[in-house]
């Protein structure tokens, strides 16, 4: 397959992707926006946990998925002539593992495009002003009102970008399951010795592909910036098909995405945890690399996280800061396989020779890759910020008991700086298990535990892999739970 049949793949795949997943994020949001805070939550946890789940881990416990399919006997209760020939067997199999993958990236975006839609601007007309437009319209006077109705109708465009371009960029998935896409042709290529200039002119097509949903968002967002808007989002009241759709959008996507992979994983997990252990060079070696990679996820995600706030303080001064943010962003909502090859391309100039294939590359590869998603975050936060309570909380925080001391400062964690804490956390989560980056820009004496269990993966799976990938997916957990105890010691140490 060519790399412009792979590219045309994506695209219809993403589209269709996009689009059945775009009445099912509207029905979510408003489902959502009507639940009580406490209820609002625990679904908004249930929600989003499909997207958190790492491609890696779910890749591998679905590989293989028809051909397992095909050793149940399934396929004997149909007429043999459905499927006289090999061909028509392989044909059969690639598409029942197309199905799959396209189930799993339709799970995988719906998160997205919920929290696009979530929390995007109020919409510049209310309900009333809506339901003035309209009596104005039926009464053949409403003419004037033409232009608001587009642009507000434009304003949940953002969420089905985002949507196409979370389905487009997959490559995890899609390379364990074994289907075509372009991000796996090209990673492919290069990794198989195609020249970085043949590699960079073939990711002409696809970069093109996404900045056709890039460009015209952004420009959206910046033209937007400033206009008046309502106070808050309207909730509408859901019907029983939009409610049904909703709860089993998301039962799915948990059960699928973090039950199915945890079971099929975890199956003679035990006995691959024992061989691990009764290995020290292996355990010692693995813990290295899960460690080191976080080490180095953990920076990306810190340096991210200050330079989006920076930014996005100093824009609220200049639209032309917005811009800049804007530049900035464009490398990481390309995708990591672009942007690592255009790393790769710059650095072995000779201003920057000396930062390639060094620490320098991997770093800047993954700051580029999570500040696409620093923004997110970042603009989640504002959306639950409560500045008058963290200003009582800092006041509080003067007295000269201790014990109010610490009570205010535990307040201003809870308002505050928890969601820092736990946006940071998620970043370098991200950063962790991002493939493409670390395999392309990597120093040759770092090998970060996703870039080895995905050149393990390729052979089949085993109890030892499954025990790997299992402890690969829980230790970051582990280590951002324990930070979460520590911070409790320490600050009851420190507020004395």
């Amino acid at each position: 397959m060519t790399l412009a049949a792979a590219c045309g793949w994506s695209l219809v795949r993403s589209l269709v992707i996009a689009l059945a997943a775009w009445p099912v994020c509207r029905a979510e949001t408003n489902w959502l926006r009507n639940l009580p805070e406490r209820k609002r939550r625990l679904v908004w946890w249930v929600l989003v946990i499909p997207f958190l789940c790492p491609e890696l881990w779910a890749g591998y416990a679905w590989s293989g998925f028809a051909v397992r399919l095909a050793g149940t006997g399934l396929w004997n209760y149909l007429p043999a002539s459905l499927f006289p020939t090999p061909q028509s067997i392989v044909r059969r199999d690639g598409a029942v593992d197309e199905v799959l993958l396209d189930l799993l990236l339709f799970l995988r975006a719906i998160p997205v495009g919920t929290l696009a839609l979530y929390f995007a601007p109020p919409p510049l007309l209310s309900r009333e002003a809506r339901y003035c437009r309209d009596l104005a319209i039926t009464r053949n006077v409403g003419q004037a009102f033409q232009p608001d109705f587009r642009l507000e109708s434009l304003t949940s465009l953002p969420a089905l970008g985002l949507v196409f371009l979370a389905a487009f960029q997959e490559f995890e998935l899609a390379s364990l399951i074994g289907r075509p896409a372009w991000t796996v042709w090209l990673f492919d290529a290069q990794v198989g010795g195609l020249a970085l200039s043949e590699s960079l002119r073939k990711t002409v097509l696809p970069v093109i592909c996404q900045l056709a949903v890039v460009v015209p968002l952004a420009v959206l967002i910046l033209t937007r910036r400033g206009q008046p808007g309502a106070k808050r989002h309207d909730a509408h009241r859901l019907s029983w098909s939009a409610r049904c759709a909703s709860y089993c959008a998301a039962i799915s996507g948990v059960f699928l995405l973090l039950v199915v992979p945890a079971c099929l994983v975890g199956q003679a997990t035990f006995s691959g945890l024992l061989r691990v252990v009764q290995s020290h060079t292996q355990t010692r070696m693995l813990f290295h690399e899960i460690f080191t990679g976080l080490g180095y996820a953990l920076t990306a995600a810190l340096v991210s996280t200050f330079v989006v706030a920076s930014l996005l303080e100093a824009a609220r001064r200049s639209r032309w800061v917005a811009v800049a943010i804007c530049l900035v962003a464009v490398p990481g909502l390309v995708g990591s396989l672009v942007l690592g090859l255009v790393l790769i391309q710059l650095l072995q100039q000779p201003l920057l020779r000396f930062a390639y294939k060094s620490p320098l590359s991997l770093g800047t590869g993954l700051v580029l890759f999570l500040v696409p998603r620093a923004l997110l975050l970042r603009f989640l936060l504002w959306s639950s910020a409560r500045p008058a309570g963290e200003h009582l909380a800092r006041l509080l925080g003067e007295s000269r008991s201790s014990t109010i001391r610490g009570t205010a400062g535990e307040l201003l964690w809870q308002m505050r700086w928890r969601g820092e804490f736990w946006g940071v956390a998620l970043l370098a989560y991200w950063g962790f298990f991002d493939l493409t980056t670390a395999s392309l820009l990597a120093p040759v004496t770092i090998v970060s535990a996703p870039v080895m269990l995905y050149n393990q993966m390729h052979f089949g799976k085993n109890a030892t892999l499954s025990a790997l990938v299992l402890l690969t997916v829980l230790v970051p957990l582990a280590v951002f739970a324990v930070a979460t105890v520590a911070r409790r010691l320490v600050f009851r140490w420190f507020w004395r």
